[in-house]
């Protein structure tokens, strides 16, 4: 087996989509230390090719980087901040995906990252204050998709206990205020304001996105459509599959079921649950 097909098993291993969004952002990473090798051999400064995989605040530049909206959001300035995204996606990530397909969990990330990128150019086009430095600004990071990641799992399971340190037990839900708090807190006297904006951005689509998984408010369907073969049947209504669907929708449980559940997962763990307790959360993830 060749490193490149191990590189691609251990990608695939276990369909995990918390395990292949670190992979990426691990394989991006090292791209840029040995980016920083050749620089310094070549005699020229890393960000000169780095900064085309950033996101520009410059409405210009943006329009010839147009790759950048989602290159940005697997680059990182550095080792502590790679580490710091890292770990808290593997540790708080992980959570969501046992009850949550991978496909919505890449969803929730890349979305996550686009609402954070877009909310950083559009404020600082649209606020005064911005004015001198917008024309060079850059933003960089995976933390959009992160927060998005971290506020979708204490919404979507806010009574579910971590132990941070072993030290003692905290629900989801006020792992998740705790930090939309700390980046609301800082923001005024904070340097790192794109950032800031890159984690709001993602901290509102996770929230919406989870509002919209259970069926509170509806969002656009991101997903490809589904083109019929026969032409002759694609302005026919599948009345059938519509009642199927509305039945589904019906049936739905809601969140004092979930709760229930999750309570029961805190105290007994999850091998406690019943089929039918285990069928309930699928249901939810839907």
């Amino acid at each position: 087996m060749t490193t490149w097909e191990k590189i691609k098993y251990e990608y695939h291993k276990g369909g995990s989509a918390i395990r292949q969004i670190i992979m990426v952002n691990l394989g991006v990473f090292i791209f840029t230390i040995f980016v920083g090798i050749v620089a310094k051999l070549s005699g020229f400064k890393p960000e000169e090719l780095l900064e085309y995989f950033y996101i520009p605040s410059n409405l210009g530049v943006l329009l010839i980087r147009p790759w950048s909206i989602i290159t940005n959001i697997f680059f990182h300035s550095g080792f502590w901040h790679i580490l710091g995204n890292m770990l808290l996606l593997y540790f708080l990530g992980r959570i969501l995906e046992d009850f949550m397909d991978s496909s919505k969990i890449w969803r929730i990330f890349l979305y996550g990252g686009l609402a954070g990128a877009a909310l950083f150019v559009i404020s600082y086009n649209l606020f005064p204050i911005f004015s001198e430095v917008k024309e060079y600004k850059k933003l960089l990071g995976a933390s959009g998709g992160v927060t998005a990641i971290l506020v979708a799992t204490g919404l979507f399971l806010p009574h579910y206990q971590v132990r941070p340190f072993g030290l003692f037990n905290i629900e989801m839900r006020w792992v998740a205020l705790i930090f939309v708090f700390r980046d609301l807190y800082l923001f005024p006297v904070s340097d790192n304001t794109g950032g800031l904006f890159a984690h709001i951005g993602g901290a509102i689509f996770g929230m919406l996105y989870i509002l919209h998984l259970q069926g509170r408010i509806e969002l656009p369907n991101f997903k490809k459509p589904a083109f019929v073969s026969n032409t002759m049947k694609r302005n026919r209504v599948d009345e059938k599959d519509i009642s199927q669907k509305r039945a589904a929708k019906k049936h739905r449980p809601n969140q004092d079921e979930i709760d229930a559940i999750l309570d029961k997962i805190s105290q007994s763990g999850y091998d406690s649950l019943s089929k039918t307790e285990k069928e309930i959360l699928f249901k939810a993830s839907e």
